[in-house]
């Protein structure tokens, strides 16, 4: 069995899946009874958009080779990245005097923090490097097609491998938030991308599709009934837009929603359209989707204040208080 993991976009909600993965990795310790064991370890194929992107390469970054070429970090300090960093990453790039005229013709915030930070977690380890297959996604602007970051690829075509943190800079190039990115494939290839939730803010459907060309250890393009896919949501958006309101809206008052609407109508429907794949193909337990709640934290994919942040892991740990049974059937089912 092919395991997979998939985690969606939605900013600093990265946080809700990062608190999951990391009780999932405590209990793959304990029952593996290996102290050391990491989410690595146990899933094929890890895939992410966006903030999701940002954790996928981060949970598959390599250790040293006297560490045995574990992972670098546990599943454990991806929450503490988003804590310590979230408002880092989302700090207004001018004065508050003048920040709603300045978005006017500019991104809401500096790529230069967000880009250091990710410098100095996953330094210069290559996509062609990570410790399991990596597909993580983006769209090139100037081609006018999705791009996906794919280990077995990279380790192929030098034009097509790419320093992680590119990678995860590129995949998190949310139009209005951040400055697009240029990234050099260490080939020399140029692209210039913008955030992988302009196609699928769910990338299971792209997961799928890549894992069904690729070859394991322990099967050759594996058919769909070969895979267990894990998929993880940000935290479900509910949040309703006042139709008096919106039908008053122009280009500069729907920017923001339409990206939000746009990232949750992606999410929802590619996971519908894997939920009937799998169920056609008579293996609809195959597939497992975790649609974590906000409660009480912010929709909002840039609200890093702390009250917020404590709000994502709280809910996040809610998420794990009721469901615990399903949590402990997918590490039951991935550790064998």
């Amino acid at each position: 069995m092919i395991r997979i993991l998939t985690i969606d976009g939605g900013g600093i909600r990265g946080i809700i899946p990062a608190v999951i993965l990391d009780y999932m990795e405590k209990e793959l310790q304990r029952k593996s009874g290996n102290s050391a064991a990491c989410l690595a370890d146990y899933f094929d194929l890890i895939a992410g958009t966006s903030t999701g992107g940002i954790l996928a390469c981060f949970y598959l970054l390599p250790g040293s080779a006297g560490e045995g070429m574990k992972s670098k970090y546990p599943a454990s300090e991806a929450i503490n990245l988003y804590a310590n960093h979230g408002k880092d990453i989302f700090k207004p790039k001018t004065n508050k005097l003048f920040w709603g005229i300045s978005n006017l013709f500019s991104e809401k915030y500096t790529e230069k923090n967000l880009e250091k930070i990710l410098t100095d977690v996953m330094g210069d380890v290559r996509l062609s490097e990570t410790r399991k297959n990596a597909l993580v996604t983006a769209y090139d602007i100037t081609s006018r097609k999705a791009v996906l970051f794919s280990t077995p690829v990279a380790k192929q075509y030098t034009h097509r491998d790419y320093f992680l943190r590119d990678v995860a800079r590129a995949t998190s190039a949310a139009p209005t938030y951040f400055k697009l990115a240029t990234v050099h494939s260490i080939g020399g290839a140029a692209a210039y991308l913008i955030d992988g939730a302009m196609f699928a803010a769910d990338p299971t459907l792209c997961a799928l599709v890549e894992a069904n060309k690729s070859t394991f250890p322990t099967c050759r393009q594996p058919d769909i009934s070969d895979m267990y896919i894990v998929s993880i949501g940000t935290g479900k958006v509910i949040k309703q837009y006042d139709y008096q309101k919106a039908q008053k809206w122009g280009i500069i008052q729907w920017a923001v929603p339409v990206l939000n609407i746009l990232m949750s109508a992606s999410s929802e429907v590619g996971s519908y359209q894997v939920q009937q794949l799998f169920s056609v193909a008579g293996c609809a337990s195959n597939y497992v989707r975790l649609e974590p709640g906000l409660n009480k934290a912010a929709p909002d994919m840039d609200d890093a204040s702390q009250n917020n942040i404590e709000k994502l892991k709280d809910a996040g740990l809610y998420y794990i208080s009721e469901n615990v049974e399903m949590l402990d059937k997918i590490v039951d089912t991935i550790v064998n």
